[in-house]
């Protein structure tokens, strides 16, 4: 068995009720992911028939990704590079690697997780990761289904993805902490700060997401800044705000 990940949960996607798996991976291995910090737990949110790089060509990944403007079913600029990690361990699943979690927390006492390495948390129901987030040290979590009712519940703990100013404003004023992707000559807002670890911001040599540990929704507060990120990876010459 691999000891690096765990099935967290698996079954139909909150979002469109096709089957679906949750992974948790870095449970023993450092990441090589430097961005996001080489202690941090990384939760996977899998398409359960389906391997990653080809759900995002046939649309598929609607099940974990709901309406997320970034899939690039959708000709979206989406940074994840599915035919990689993502792909590695949807492999890993369906060859058994993996065993299912039995609910003890001890794996993830202290750690920082970031719930949505690919995919989103709205996928899976309500509550379904309370007991990991109670015992976690910091968490990060983001979602692109924040306009829908059945995703409320996601504002305590999850940041609002957003890509535009009209939808930066909607979701502040719906009471969600946000996470905007923006282009490079693009002000910042009004409550909103550059991320820390972006490659434009001037600390980020020093700085990964485990450090900030900010993009935890309302976890500590309504009153802390939203942040954005200017738009990057392969495919961020498709982004269109």
């Amino acid at each position: 068995m691999n000891k690096n990940g765990l099935v967290l949960w698996a079954g139909p996607s909150a979002i469109n009720g096709e089957p679906i798996v949750v992974i948790a991976t870095g449970l023993k291995r450092k990441s090589a992911n430097a961005k996001i910090g080489a202690d941090t737990v990384q939760v996977w949110y899998l398409p359960r028939d389906v391997a990653p790089n080809v759900a995002v060509k046939t649309g598929a990944d609607e099940a974990v990704c709901g309406d997320c403007i970034h899939r690039p079913s959708k000709g979206g600029s989406c940074y994840v590079v599915t035919y990689q990690a993502a792909r590695a361990v949807w492999q890993a699943y369906q060859d058994g690697s993996y065993a299912s979690w039995d609910g003890n927390t001890l794996p993830f006492i202290g750690r920082v997780v970031r719930f949505g390495a690919w995919g989103d948390p709205a996928a899976v129901p309500e509550g379904t990761l309370a007991a990991i987030r109670d015992v976690a040290r910091r968490h990060m979590a983001y979602t692109h289904q924040w306009k829908r009712e059945s995703a409320s519940h996601l504002r305590s703990w999850c940041m609002a993805s957003v890509d535009s100013a009209p939808d930066y404003l909607r979701a502040r004023s719906a009471g969600w902490r946000t996470f905007r992707v923006r282009d490079s000559d693009e002000e910042l807002h009004e409550r909103e700060r550059m991320c820390p670890a972006a490659d434009e911001s001037p600390v980020a040599a020093v700085m990964d997401c485990g450090k900030c540990s900010g993009c935890d929704g309302l976890t500590r507060g309504a009153k802390r800044p939203s942040y954005a990120i200017v738009v990057h990876g392969s495919r961020a010459a498709r982004f269109n705000n």
